[in-house]
């Protein structure tokens, strides 16, 4: 093996403060479904590895790997079935551009990433844009280390459409990670037929969620377990995406994985980049303060089809929420697929920034924030059997110029400031003389 003594820099972007909210004993690996029951003793003599490694390897059971320090990796490594992987404080494992590395654990017969050192967190396994991971039947346990990494596994990976999937896990379970267990940068995302992700007794206090990814990974997030953590959600934001490609970009899937997910907002679609998000019925989505889920135009759309028995709930994610906690759900130009159906909508009519659209202004101002905000007239109801609750302004603003149809139709209101559904202007933008009714909910 070709061993070149000299470290890769890693991206740093946690902030001084970031700190770890595991405590020292999560650091013990945790017993758990994936036992190495059909594997044998590792007794063999210690496999150092460290530096750049520029050629194809198989790390085989029995003795132990040691990663001393940073190991990047440029060409294959495949780590066979009941290999144990013990890494460094700190040090971490990069899978740079045309780099691959392939954890071929089985059932039964898992490979396991941990610390060398006890009680002292190894940084993360970073896959850069060109590099790829395949990891099956794969424990990692102790990594995340806040000083060096932002995750146990992350994928930092090219700022495309469609973006790309260089992460492929089936039946791998972090454990004890001292910030997320997997996060995804840019506008990169699972492989197609991931499955079985089990993340565990992880999160930090600046980061307390399992597992946190950009917009463009939405569709792409495998089934599994993600209870057990810090907070069981799944955060997916712009901060984390590409600067250029902070939306939505393409369709997607957002499925009911149960726990909610906590979103710094989201915009579906963007200029001449047409998206549709289709969520599973009973999904719920909770919103940061502030934010806002908008459809950009009427090239993108916003499919949201629950149940009675499962509905798909838009919230606060505030521990105490109130009225305006958010914005809403904002459209700003009308598709016919948009739909919206047994959905329940809570803690929103936080400012939207907008003014003077409708005909029932909030008092003493032309602002018209509202829970749902429609700006272009649809060509039919869209909104169906659904609750609208704790508005801080109107239910659904009817913000266009035109005709008089109604969105409130089977939607029922409880605790708004003010009306549960605005009268929008006739075609030529006017209002009506005397001022119309607003009607009021409970």
């Amino acid at each position: 093996m070709h061993v070149a003594s000299r470290r890769f820099a890693l991206s740093l972007l946690l902030s001084a403060s970031l700190l770890s909210g595991c405590s020292e004993d999560s650091q013990t690996p945790q017993d758990g479904p994936d036992t190495e029951e059909g594997c044998p003793a590792v007794t063999g003599a210690v496999v150092e590895h460290q530096g750049t490694l520029s050629t194809s390897e198989t790390w085989a059971a029995g003795s132990p790997h040691v990663i001393t320090s940073n190991l990047s990796i440029r060409g294959q490594v495949t780590v066979a079935a009941c290999a144990t992987v013990r890494i460094a404080a700190g040090a971490s494992l990069q899978v740079d551009s045309g780099g691959v590395l392939r954890v071929e654990g089985k059932q039964g017969q898992p490979v396991r990433f941990e610390s060398r050192e006890s009680g002292r967190p190894w940084g993360q396994v970073l896959i850069g844009t060109g590099g790829s991971a395949r990891l099956e039947w794969t424990v990692f346990s102790g990594g995340g280390d806040t000083a060096t990494a932002l995750a146990t596994v992350r994928v930092n990976a090219g700022a495309d459409l469609p973006g790309l999937t260089p992460l492929f896990v089936n039946h791998v379970t972090i454990e004890s990670s001292q910030g997320p267990g997997i996060l995804i940068n840019g506008t990169s995302g699972f492989a197609t037929g991931s499955s079985d992700l089990t993340i565990r007794g992880s999160g930090s206090t600046a980061r307390p969620q399992p597992l946190a990814v950009n917009p463009n990974a939405l569709g792409t997030l495998p089934s599994g377990t993600y209870t057990g953590n810090l907070e069981d959600t799944i955060y997916v934001g712009p901060a984390i995406a590409s600067a250029s490609v902070y939306f939505l970009g393409a369709n997607a899937t957002l499925k009911d994985l149960g726990v909610p997910y906590r979103l710094g907002g989201l915009q579906v679609g963007g200029n001449r980049v047409a998206a549709t998000l289709t969520i599973e019925a009973g999904a719920t989505l909770r919103f940061e303060p502030a934010t806002t889920l908008d459809i950009y135009d009427e090239t993108s759309a916003l499919i949201a089809a629950g149940t009675t028995a499962r509905p798909i709930t838009f919230t606060s994610s505030e521990t105490t929420p109130r009225a305006g906690d958010w914005t809403g759900i904002r459209f700003d130009g009308m598709n016919a697929a948009n739909r919206l159906e047994s959905v329940v909508v809570r803690y929103a009519g936080g400012a939207c920034q907008c003014s003077s659209h409708g005909c029932n202004y909030l008092p003493s101002s032309f602002d018209v924030s509202s829970s749902i905000l429609v700006f272009d007239e649809p060509t039919a109801p869209f909104i169906a059997n659904s609750r609208i609750e704790d508005s801080a302004g109107h239910g659904i603003l009817r913000g266009w110029n035109g005709s008089d149809l109604s969105l409130a139709a089977s939607t029922t209101f409880a605790r708004i400031a003010e009306c549960t559904e605005t009268n929008p202007k006739d075609r030529d933008g006017r209002c009506p003389s005397e001022p119309p009714v607003c009607p009021r909910s409970p």
